[in-house]
């Protein structure tokens, strides 16, 4: 494990816009959304599935 990762996540949770960690059903949805036909005009785009930390250019 990596010393003090509790504290970097709970940071990065305080941080971000949504005051909480992702979850791995997001992560999930997210890919599931991509691979379905909702997406088939989405290219070249990035998805930050993040919690809205992306946003705040930390």
């Amino acid at each position: 494990m990596i010393q003090g990762y509790k504290n970097m996540k709970n940071a990065a949770s305080e941080k971000s816009p949504l005051k909480r960690n992702i979850t791995l059903d997001e992560v999930a949805n997210s890919a599931l959304f991509l691979l379905s036909d909702m997406s088939s005009g989405i290219t070249g785009e990035i998805l930050h599935v993040d919690s809205g930390y992306n946003i705040m250019g930390i």
